[in-house]
């Protein structure tokens, strides 16, 4: 039934499937350990051998989001055993834990979540006084991406609102936790204005004029990193992160700064950086400087940079660095500047040292140059630790929220440091679903104005 084969052709053709084999994993372990070389080679490869843990995906969770794999403990207690079960007024659950809720409290919490009973990513502005939803919107993103060409993680049934932005109005703007177009709606649910120039991605901040900043990706780089960069000779492109200044009335680009260009105008990035990663830089937050103080001017914008694991305090107006901040943190997320010298930084602590055990949340103090932490104890009694994402948002009564994205888990201490309450995005059947950067709003004139616009609803 079978021809024979010779034995020497067998060889070569075992040689042959043994010889690819090589190849295809060194092009792989290459691409993790030592950064592009051959980077369509390398994209073929990763693709091919994603195919089992896409297929197992595909298999089990469809086009819906899957959940997610960490399930936090408390310091050793069983979730079932603490779970206390707040009902909203819509008649829909959310899950808290060691509730201990201050009647007085002023904040609203905006938290944008995936919800596996309708199946979508929702986004709910929370009263903190009594833990209520007090408006939800009813979105379908789908009509709103219907004019665009956009990947398949934007559809209604995978896409994840990620750190929304909620005005005075009621009105949102938001995007996909990563990568899409920015939108906004108004507190009914309806299309503004959506612009797609450009790939948003990370946290959306609002700055002292109502203007909108946020981390954008363009398809291509600036003149100036191409002009500057020799790596650009081998035909290696990166992502070319960029700041980026949007008009919240009509999604209309102010202003945009490549951060790369930024780096090399300050002589602080190089091919190397570019060979390493196909995104160097990697801009996961800009917070805007609302008030002068003796250390920035209002205008100023602070940056954190994953990459190198660095902070930089940008002034658009002169196009000057002002600071360029190395610290004892790795892989850090967030900034918020919370007196007129001091700056939190929500340190994801990836670091392999001894005391990297848990994320941590930094102040560091420019009067003396000098960081301290908040929140040790309490964040290690939690096991805290959320290797990517993650965020801190403080209150003006120095209450503090600390996101432990992967988890899908919020800690919500008050000022003395003690815990308020634990949100996890549990669902009905028992497993975690993802949170997407959640938001504290404890400005007392749009905590008023939002409230107003809520209760003045007509839907």
């Amino acid at each position: 039934m079978f021809k024979k084969i010779s034995v020497w052709v067998a060889v070569f053709l075992i040689s042959l499937i043994l010889l690819g084999t090589i190849l295809f994993g060194s092009l792989i372990i290459h691409y993790y350990e030592y950064g592009p070389r051959f980077p369509r080679l390398q994209k073929i490869a990763i693709s091919i051998a994603s195919i089992p843990i896409n297929f197992e995906k595909i298999l089990r969770f469809g086009n819906k989001l899957e959940p997610l794999k960490q399930i936090p403990r408390a310091h050793g207690e069983k979730v079932e055993n603490i779970v206390k079960i707040k009902k909203n007024n819509k008649g829909d659950y959310l899950k808290f834990y060691n509730i201990n809720i201050n009647p007085e409290r002023k904040e609203l919490l905006v938290l944008p979540r995936y919800d596996r009973e309708k199946k979508k990513s929702v986004v709910e502005i929370l009263d903190l006084s009594n833990l209520k939803v007090i408006h939800r919107y009813d979105h379908n993103i789908d009509l709103t991406y219907e004019k665009f060409k956009v990947g398949k993680d934007n559809t209604q049934k995978r896409f994840q609102y990620g750190h929304p932005l909620i005005l005075d109005d009621g009105s949102l703007i938001a995007k996909n936790v990563m990568f899409s177009p920015l939108f906004k709606i108004d507190i009914c649910g309806n299309d503004l204005w959506s612009t797609k120039e450009m790939n948003f991605h990370h946290s959306i901040e609002r700055d002292h004029e109502d203007n909108i900043w946020v981390a954008g990706t363009p398809n291509g780089v600036s003149s100036n990193v191409k002009n500057n960069l020799d790596i650009f000779r081998s035909g290696l492109r990166f992502a070319d992160d960029s700041i980026v200044k949007i008009n919240p009335k009509n999604g209309n680009i102010i202003y945009k700064k490549s951060v790369s260009s930024i780096l090399l105008e300050n002589k602080i990035f190089s091919d190397s950086d570019v060979y390493t990663s196909r995104d160097p830089v990697h801009l996961n937050d800009i917070q805007p400087v609302l008030n002068d103080g003796p250390y920035w001017k209002k205008g100023d914008i602070f940056l954190s940079l994953l990459r190198n694991s660095s902070i930089i305090h940008f002034r658009p107006n002169t196009n000057e660095l002002v600071n360029y901040i190395r610290g004892p943190f790795f892989e850090q997320h967030d900034i918020d500047i919370i007196s007129d010298h001091e700056i939190s930084i929500f340190n994801n602590n990836n670091s392999k040292a001894e005391d990297s055990k848990f994320s941590e949340l930094l102040i560091y103090n420019f009067k003396t140059n000098k960081y301290k932490k908040l929140l040790s104890e309490q964040l290690e009694l939690k096991k805290f630790k959320t290797p990517t994402e993650g965020l801190s948002d403080t209150s003006f009564n120095g209450s503090i929220i600390m996101e432990e994205t992967n988890s899908g888990r919020i800690l919500f201490y008050d000022s003395e440091g003690q815990l308020e309450w634990e949100f996890v995005n549990v669902s009905g059947d028992g497993k975690i679903y993802p949170i997407a950067w959640s938001r504290l709003i404890s400005n007392l004139d749009s905590i008023k104005n939002i409230k107003e616009s809520i209760k003045n609803l007509k839907c």
